[in-house]
């Protein structure tokens, strides 16, 4: 149906007060849109039963109106309109609502009579995101405040997706959806809280109707990131009356937090500054609006001071990743304005920890159980690992697993009762595994975490205990390689005899090569349990070792223990120092380095560390410098032997100066008149000590952005002044490097970067007579130019003359017999290419030049 105006628009007025748009999907793509507006009881003339609406996808309905409710105290009806739509597919669609007209004589909306009241909401359907429901406001945006008195409004919004909200004041919008023109916020007094939602006017100062708007929005997580998933904007007015009345003030609140199935209680405290007037105090939020154990809200009689209860006996159904917002409002009553104060508070509800998990080894991997939530509204379970236990105590409503606790994700389960998880590693024997399980919920929401539960995998294997360099050498290299029995082998499910292979490779990770296999032995305490592998290159790799268990006089092979490798040191030799890294690849935890340097013969220990690096400072550069390293550390099970001790293999290495000097600070004076570039910049031997800087080089682009090339090397670190043109261009961008002795360069210094005032002038006249003055035609000194194109006409439209050199130098002569032209008047047309930093900028010039003395004979034809 169409909307159709069959009155003047002055007299469709003075009725709206204030209204939004809230939509939902009903199911698939179809979705009920519902504009609820506050208008004037009292304009019955103007009254509404039908409001059009714009769906966004170019389809425009009328809706009737399918509610109301009046409040004759408040001249006020609250109407609604409601209906259904069916959207073809994914995408953003804006929905209007125009009716003419706002109220005549709105203090901020000029001509207001004459502006329509337009409200607006954003709905986005995506792939990523979903279907969406609206926000809704529980508080009504009606509230008349006084001249000189704090006026506070929250509209007591809530998602019911459970969304993020964030709040913006916005213009009120007229014709078209636009913006209104010249619209005035109430003045820089006047703000909305982004977070909670509270709009605070301190104070009106003239009294009259004002409009505002404020602009809600949705934000979902998906993944890890926050999407905006649309927008309510609400329009509401406040009337200014001058009046001696104060408002009321509500005691301080402070958000909270409470596991599902607590019983939350308190009290909210307001009074009133003026005596003789009693506060009544209301609630408002979405505890109060759902359909499971909603919370209350004593409301006693208005008094003052006076005290309502807050209680919500909260339970799993309540469990959500946002927190929900409540409004306390308070309005005192009696006089001729009610004046209010409204307090926000937030409570979140998180869910229990899962209870009673349990970690069993089993073979190499641990089978883990825990207790379904008691929250039968989980979607699954998160499980998360580390070595060794942490001590995790949660601070009050921590949910999930903190990065801080060292624990990582390794895997989920999905669905409530699926409480089981098979960790299958890889797992390393005799170290601890700790973990902890956390139940998930919908919209991203997480219990508390579980106890932290751990255990150790059985021995069922030869654990290595030893890989140690005991020879450096590239051929006649040395590695003692040691290991312990599988001492909780089941022996009667695998008898023996027993033996041993072990393996070996180059590098940290992959050990495939057999080099040893032992002798049968009867009894699970196989005696050989340590090789010496010799004949190997320790010096330019390290080694990785694993060893294997075999049954059944070599039938049965049991399995293998976590490879080990040996202690690999590696040398970044700098300016007076050397730094040592390794990186071992073992199954227990070193916990100390120590490092050895050799000196006068001996080597003797320079520190400790309980990193996996070391420098060593304070060297000669040019003189060599030899270390050994040495490992200490220990398995989880203390059943095995401890201090695990391996050495490293010797590294030598010699300091020298690699270190560049510090960065220049680059200064630019760009005269585009002169036209000069003068560069400055800072002296490294003054600003950081780098007193061995040598010079520096000057790098320069002719554009922004362009790459950067060497224009000079200066050998001097105390000349710190450089002067550059690029022909008669100054546009460009430079930077500068510190040079030292040796060669090393600093990095890039900031870019500084200039630009032409570019200039390029004609004459009108030149007097090529051969007197050596004005004989030739030319530009007056230009700037900044690259190149032209000049074309010459006679007055029959004869090309006479062409050029690209920007100076011209035309004697006045035709440009294919050098014969002197005829005085007379010619036309040009001169394109003129001129460098700025951005590039190229062309423009055209235009215009007539007389020659006059030329002596040449007058054409007359």
């Amino acid at each position: 149906m169409a909307w159709l105006l069959v009155a003047p628009l002055w007299a469709m007025g003075t009725h709206n007060r204030a209204g939004e748009i809230i939509v939902c999907r009903l199911n698939a793509w179809q979705y009920q849109a519902t504009i609820i507006t506050y208008t004037k009881l009292s304009s019955i003339a103007a009254d509404r039963p039908e409001l059009p609406l714009d769906w966004g996808d170019g389809t425009i309905d009328t809706l009737s109106r399918t509610s109301t409710f009046d409040s004759p105290l408040q001249d006020l009806r609250r109407n609604e309109y409601v209906g259904v739509h069916q959207y073809l597919g994914p995408g953003v669609y804006d929905l209007v609502m125009e009716d003419p007209n706002r109220n005549g004589g709105v203090v901020n909306v000029p001509n207001s009579i004459m502006v329509p009241f337009t409200i607006k909401t954003q709905l986005v359907i995506a792939p990523n995101t979903g279907h969406n429901c609206s926000v809704r406001f529980l508080n009504p945006p009606i509230q008349d405040a006084c001249v000189g008195q704090p006026w506070i409004h929250n509209p007591a919004a809530f998602d019911p997706n459970g969304d993020s909200l964030s709040y913006e004041p916005v213009v009120c919008l007229g014709a078209g959806g636009a913006p209104i023109p010249d619209y005035q916020f109430p003045g820089p007094n006047y703000s909305i809280d982004p977070v909670t939602g509270t709009i605070t006017w301190n104070a009106p100062v003239t009294q009259g109707e004002y409009n505002l708007a404020f602009l809600v929005r949705e934000w979902r997580r998906v993944g890890n990131t926050w999407v905006n998933v649309g927008w309510v904007i609400r329009d509401m007015q406040v009337t200014v009356i001058p009046c001696d009345n104060r408002p009321p003030v509500i005691a301080s609140l402070h958000d909270t937090c409470v596991v599902a199935g607590t019983v939350l209680s308190f009290g909210v405290n307001a009074s009133d500054p003026d005596a003789n007037q009693n506060v009544l105090l209301s609630a408002f939020g979405q505890p109060f609006v759902l359909t499971n154990s909603p919370a209350t809200f004593i409301m006693p009689s208005p008094a003052n001071p006076v005290t309502g209860t807050f209680t919500w006996n909260t339970n799993c159904s309540h469990v959500r990743l946002q927190p929900y917002q409540v409004v306390f409002n308070a309005a005192d009553q009696g006089a001729p304005v009610t004046l209010h104060d409204n307090k926000s508070m937030t409570i979140r509800i998180v869910a229990p920890a899962p209870e009673n998990p349990t970690a069993t080894p089993n073979g190499s991997v641990m089978e883990l159980a825990w207790d379904p939530s008691v929250c039968t509204n989980a979607t699954g379970y998160a499980i998360y690992r580390r070595q060794g236990l942490y001590g995790y105590t949660p601070d009050h409503c921590e949910t999930g697993v903190p990065a801080y606790t060292g624990y990582t994700y390794i895997g989920g389960t999905t669905g409530w009762n699926n409480s089981t998880y098979t960790d299958n590693g890889p797992l390393a024997f005799g170290t601890d595994y700790c973990y902890m399980v956390v139940a998930l919920f919908p919209g991203g929401a997480e219990s508390l975490a579980s106890v932290e539960f751990c255990a150790m995998l059985d021995r069922q294997v030869p654990l290595l205990t030893k890989v140690s360099v005991g020879a450096t050498d590239v051929a006649a290299g040395i590695d003692t390689v040691q290991w312990t029995n599988a001492y909780d082998l089941d022996t009667v499910a695998r008898p023996g005899p027993y033996m041993f292979r072990l393996y070996r490779g180059t590098g940290t990770t992959v050990a495939d090569e057999l080099i040893w296999t032992s002798g049968l032995h009867p009894f699970l305490a196989h005696p050989d349990t340590q090789i010496i592998d010799t004949g190997i290159d320790t010096r330019g790799t390290p080694h990785v070792y694993r060893v294997e268990l075999l049954g059944a006089g070599g039938d049965d092979v049991i399995g293998s223990g976590t490879l080990a490798s040996s202690v690999f040191i590696q040398a970044a030799p700098n300016d007076e120092q050397i730094t040592l890294s390794w990186a071992p690849n073992v199954p227990w935890s070193n916990t100390q380095y120590e490092v050895f340097r050799f000196e006068a013969g001996s080597w003797t220990s320079i520190g400790t560390t309980a990193q996996q690096s070391w420098t060593d400072t304070g060297l000669e550069n040019g003189q060599e410098y030899c270390y050994r390293v040495v490992s200490t550390g220990a398995y989880s099970d203390p059943d095995i032997a401890a201090p695990l001790i391996n050495w490293s293999q010797e590294l030598c290495a010699i300091p020298m100066d690699l270190a560049p000097p510090c960065v220049p600070d680059l200064a630019l004076d760009n005269d585009c008149e002169a036209p000069l570039n003068t560069l400055t910049w800072t002296n490294p031997v003054n600003t950081c000590g780098d007193t061995d800087t040598y010079g520096y080089n000057v790098y320069f682009s002719d554009s922004l952005g362009g790459p950067l090339l060497l224009i000079a090397t200066i050998t001097n670190a105390s000349d710190t002044v450089f002067t550059h043109t690029d022909g008669s261009s100054v546009a460009g961008c430079y930077v500068i490097t510190a040079l030292d002795s040796l060669g090393n360069e600093s990095a890039f210094s900031e870019q500084v970067c200039g630009d032409n005032c570019p200039e390029y002038t004609l004459p009108n006249i030149f007097t090529p007579n051969g007197d050596r003055v004005n004989d030739l035609f030319g530009p007056f000194p230009y700037r900044g130019v690259k190149a032209i194109d000049l074309t010459v006409h006679n007055r029959w439209g004869q090309v006479v003359f062409t050029a690209t050199d920007p100076d011209i130098n035309w004697r006045g002569t035709f440009m294919d017999t050098n014969e002197p032209l005829p005085d007379g008047v010619y036309f040009y047309v001169c394109q003129v290419f001129f460098r700025r930093l951005a590039g190229e900028d062309a423009v055209v010039l235009k215009g007539y030049v007389h020659i006059n003395g030329s002596g040449a004979p007058a054409r007359t034809n």
